[in-house]
């Protein structure tokens, strides 16, 4: 009974010797061959004979950290598109050690994704803010502005690409700018490549009595110049306004630039609604930009004419004409037109008739 308690105690006191080993840790930044930062990386720790200990990534700058027990272990490296890589690590216990990694890109026989530009590395001492390299070159399929920054009513099933969340530099800014670069909180995943021109958008609410009390708001274009599985960077093409983080990543699908149609003669049985205008914009302006409920299922389509008009109070047969207006983006169930005239203040629920041409004239 005697040696049997004291081999339990043996193996007691064994077991918290174990579990005090000392720990230590180590940290560092993976990069490429030129110094771009690598996100992403996977990073295991193991014993010398193998045995995994920890394993954890590398963040959107390609920093790492993690506890390791003192002595002796191995640090392995591995992304895709990049050649793995083993470091033999030897630190004392309750160190604080820096070890950079710099992996090279996979031989050609091997598959490799390309990712675009990494980020550069950042400075290992704080000093002045890096300058961001300058935008790239962006094929935009030539346009009318106006289809883009205009209101719309939001899909039925709005697609989402990721959401923007910060300054690439500077997480402090919530407003983004023409030029700027973003993080994404999406990326190859959610469908986003390298060279991808987006839309930033965002819905906001009507105040007024029109059926749809929720508009959508496109901030500005994007072009994706970095993207991991995950996550990805991205640089402001231009702004109809402020772009805000938080705003939603959607294709960029614009109208082709073309000439309004000539003036033509009004459809009045055959108008459409006016719902809304941007947000928090009064209605009723030239240049202004109005959604309406009539789209492509009614044949509506870019450069299209419409008169704005409203029905008498004694007759509601007889337009009151307000003005008049061109198609500049179309929907399957609505359109955004963009008052020419206004000859009256233009309000939600008056009417927006399409214009007929006759075939002499096109």
């Amino acid at each position: 009974m005697i040696r049997s308690l004291r081999a339990v105690a043996f193996v007691t006191l064994l077991a918290a010797v174990v579990a005090a080993q000392p720990t230590a840790r180590v940290h560092g930044v993976v990069s490429d061959e030129s110094g771009g930062v690598l996100p992403g990386v996977t990073v295991t720790v193991a014993a010398a004979d193998g045995r995994p200990i920890a394993v954890t990534t590398t963040d959107d700058v390609g920093a790492f950290a993690t506890p390791v027990p003192a002595g002796r272990f191995k640090l392995s490296f591995a992304l895709d598109g990049f050649s793995s890589s083993v470091l033999d690590v030897d630190v004392g216990a309750n160190t604080d050690t820096a070890v950079p990694v710099h992996l090279a890109l996979a031989p050609r026989s091997e598959v490799v994704v390309v990712q675009g530009r990494a980020p550069a590395a950042p400075a290992s001492r704080p000093g002045p803010a890096q300058a961001p390299p300058p935008p790239p070159v962006v094929p935009l399929v030539p346009h009318d502005r106006d289809s883009i920054c205009g209101p719309a009513k939001p899909s039925a099933t709005p697609e989402s690409l990721g959401t923007i969340q910060a300054l690439r530099y500077n997480s402090g800014p919530e407003l983004f700018a023409a030029d700027d670069q973003v993080t994404i909180d999406g990326g190859t995943f959610t469908g986003l490549t390298v060279g991808q021109n987006v839309v930033a958008r965002r819905t906001y609410r009507i105040d007024s009595d029109a059926e749809n009390k929720i508009g959508e708001h496109t901030a500005g274009v994007l072009q994706i110049v970095a993207a991991t599985d995950r996550m990805s960077i991205a640089v402001v093409v231009y702004a109809c306004d402020e772009i805000m983080r938080g705003d939603r990543l959607a294709p960029f699908a614009p109208e082709p630039l073309r000439a309004p149609e000539p003036a033509g003669v009004p459809a009045y049985d055959h108008a459409a609604r006016i719902l809304f205008a941007d947000s928090g914009q009064m209605l009723g302006a030239p240049r202004r930009l109005l959604v309406i409920d009539h789209g492509r299922v009614e044949a509506m389509h870019a450069g299209q004419r419409v008169t704005l008009f409203r029905r008498s109070r004694r007759d509601h047969q007889t337009p009151v004409v307000l003005g008049d207006a061109v198609v500049v983006a179309v929907r399957d169930d609505s359109a955004t037109i963009r008052v020419e005239h206004a000859f009256d203040a233009i309000e939600p629920g008056d009417w927006a008739a399409p214009e007929r041409i006759a075939v002499s004239q096109r």
